[in-house]
């Protein structure tokens, strides 16, 4: 499901869309139902989001990936360190742009 989602082209979209349907036919049919405009990349109408946006996410999520192992505290302030100093070094870099 995750595949087609983010897919771009139809064509990919359709190869995923039949390992679904092949997988589980009962969730191909509820997502088809939910109507694929609303969820899928290939099929909404307009750009939802920017490329740059998807990769950051993507970025966080991946970096986050093994953290997902930690005690709730210990992942909460290892996300709390983590986007402090992403915020530090982009306002640093921002800086020094305007100078």
């Amino acid at each position: 499901m995750d595949k087609a989602t983010r897919a771009y082209t139809e064509l990919q979209y359709n190869r995923h869309m039949e390992e679904l349907r092949n997988l589980h036919l009962n969730a191909y049919d509820y997502v088809i139902d939910a109507g694929p405009h609303k969820w899928s990349r290939v099929h909404y109408p307009d750009r939802r989001y920017k490329v740059m946006t998807i990769n950051a996410a993507e970025c966080i999520n991946l970096y986050l990936k093994f953290a997902g192992q930690l005690p709730m505290l210990t992942l909460a302030e290892f996300i709390r360190n983590m986007l402090q100093r992403w915020f530090h070094d982009h306002h640093r870099a921002a800086q020094s742009m305007r100078h």
